[in-house]
Parts: C-alpha cells; structure tokens; sequence
C-alpha cells in the first residue's frame, strides 16, 4: 500500500522557530538567508491563539494535488507537513519537526499576519498548536536525500518526498515522536564513575556522565555512546546515531560557571582538521559537581566560517573564543658526577 502523501518543506536552520531573537536566528543556503536577512519562518513553531502557521520561502506554491487534493479546490485538511533544512555544522539537510492535521491552501499567501511590530508574514499552511512537534538539535537526525538524483530534494524549498519507501520511512519515523524504529542498544566503554581523591578527576567523570545522559537520551538522539579516553584519538566519546553517522565528543568539566578549557595540541588538530570540524562538538559542563550542572555544546558551523577562521557556537549563537597558545617541553641529559 503506498505511503500517505505528505509535504516536505526546506526552511532555514534554528534552534526555536519561536520569532525574532538576536540568539537564534535562521541560517541556510538561500540567498535571502545569505545576504542577511530574517527568514519569515522564525515563527514557524510560535503558537498564536492554538495554532502554527507555517511559511514556505521564496514564494513556493504547494500543489494540492500533492497531498490529495484537485486543481479546484481551495484547501487541503489533514496534511502532514514535514520541516526540514540544513545543518550549517556538516551542510546535511534533515528534519527538524513536522505539523499534523495541516490545513494547506491554494494561494501560498491565503493567511495574512502582524507577528510584531512592522512583521508581516504571509502563510499558506496552518495546523493546531497541540499537532506541531519541533526536535531538539541533537535529535535531527533524519538525514533527506540531496544526492542530483530523480525523486531526490531539489533546488524548490517545496518536496513531496520521492518514492513511497522514503515517504513509509518517514512516516513511522514521526509515528515514534521522532525516534527511528529500532532503537541501539546504549552502552558505554569506560568512562565509568569510581571514586578518585583527586578533585580534577571527579570533575572530568562527572562531565562525561553528563555528556553520556545526554547523548542517551530522546533529546540527545537516543544514540549510543562509547569511550575512547584511553585511545587518543583527539576526542573522549564516540556518539553514534541510528543511522549510523558519528559525532567527535570532547568533554570538558568545570567546577564553576565561568567557561574557560584549554585543549591539549592533539585536540586543537583534530578539532580544526577538515577530517573530523564537522563531526567534533566541545561539550563543556559547569559547575559539574553540583544539582546545577548545565552543559553548553559547541558545533562546527560552516556556514560563518570563512578560511582559516573557523567558527564553533551553541544553538543560541554563542560562539567559542579560540586563543592558540604556544608551548614547549624542555630537558636536558642528566649530569653524571665523577
């Protein structure tokens, strides 16, 4: 039986979808993202009075006949509408939330709303508040085909997913409130907690655990996760998703609030390297001993990175401060006294 029709619309990348924020602002490759402006789809995931709007870029018409409908008629109900854009970490396209019980209409600027002062948004889609689910970050991870191949996402920011097997896939995929079907099995190597007298040591294991809860749970993609502390490659977790892909951990604990770690040389390289940038993620904990233990992530965004200028930010748009110091090891022979 073929797969319910659905509408998959590109927007640009953020975290909140939730208006205007100096923190979170959408970042893509349109040319209107581009040059700097604000994305009408900033309010995508903003409830007003029960309900979503959604908007579709560039003036992008949904066909109705698409999700069911004719050439004649004025709406479609019952649509699920699938949101998907581009992380700027690894330039991947994946879905980043979804409307059910949609309601599109024909004209793609059917809705007309003020969603602030001198912010007019114009809609073709609404939904129920109650109907609309946005992902965490680390819990988009269903990657969309891009590849310049038939039934593969295009240049329209409007797909309707190529062949009923990826619409299928999809379609358990939200039916498990964004979980995939078969779930890991979690485990971690190492990294376990045992008690070390040695302040620094408590701190670094408190950190990792932090990470792993994390990166186990729902919001963190549900993936598995395996110490690679002892091996030296440059990070401290393996994290692996579902579908395979893997994320270059390092973790840094501090006892206080104020974010300061230093990276050792075999860090810093692999950090930068054009192997690994795009996979590997700093996650920080402060004050890691404490009931307040609160993680700050730092991904590699390629989108404002120019040349050798490589940028690292939070999903709030913080953006790491990055000083090479320069160091040196010293010996000398021994002296031997006769």
């Amino acid at each position: 039986m073929p797969a319910k029709p659905m509408v998959f619309v590109n927007i640009g990348w953020m975290k909140d979808y939730a208006g205007p924020s100096a923190n979170d602002t959408p970042v893509g490759g349109h040319g209107y993202l581009k040059d700097g402006n604000i994305g009408h789809e900033v309010f995508n995931f903003a409830s007003l009075d029960g309900k979503v709007y959604g908007y579709v870029p560039r003036s992008a018409r949904i066909n109705l006949k698409n999700p069911g409908g004719s050439s004649s008629d004025e709406l479609v109900t019952a649509v699920t509408v699938v949101w998907i854009a581009r992380n700027p970490s690894d330039k991947k396209t994946y879905i980043v939330g979804w409307y059910r019980d949609a309601s599109v209409f024909r004209d793609n600027n059917h809705i007309k709303l003020k969603r602030s002062k001198n912010f007019i948004v114009t809609y073709q889609i609404e939904a129920p508040a109650d109907k609309a689910t946005l992902l965490p970050i680390d819990q988009r991870l269903f990657r969309i085909p891009t590849a310049k191949e038939e039934g593969n996402l295009g240049q329209s920011p409007v797909w309707y997913g190529g062949k009923d097997e990826f619409r299928a896939e999809v379609s358990a995929y939200l039916a498990a409130d964004g979980t995939f079907a078969e779930k890991p099995k979690v485990g971690l190597n190492g990294a376990k907690y045992q008690t070390d007298p040695e302040l620094r040591k408590r701190i670094e294991l408190a950190a990792v655990r932090h990470a792993t809860a994390y990166y186990r749970s729902r919001a963190g993609g549900s993936q598995v996760v395996a110490s690679v502390e002892k091996d030296g490659v440059g990070w401290d977790l393996n994290v692996t998703a579902p579908t395979g892909a893997v994320l270059k951990v390092e973790v840094k604990g501090l006892s206080g609030r104020d974010l300061l770690v230093e990276l050792t040389p075999n860090e810093f390289a692999k950090m930068r390297s054009t192997e690994h940038r795009a996979q590997y993620i700093i996650y920080v904990v402060t004050e890691a001993l404490t009931s307040e233990a609160r993680s700050h992530v730092f991904r590699h965004n390629a989108e404002s990175s120019k040349g050798g200028n490589l940028v690292w930010a939070t999903a709030d748009g913080r953006q790491l401060k990055i000083q090479q110091i320069v160091a040196a090891r010293l010996s000398a022979p021994y002296e031997t006294i006769t």
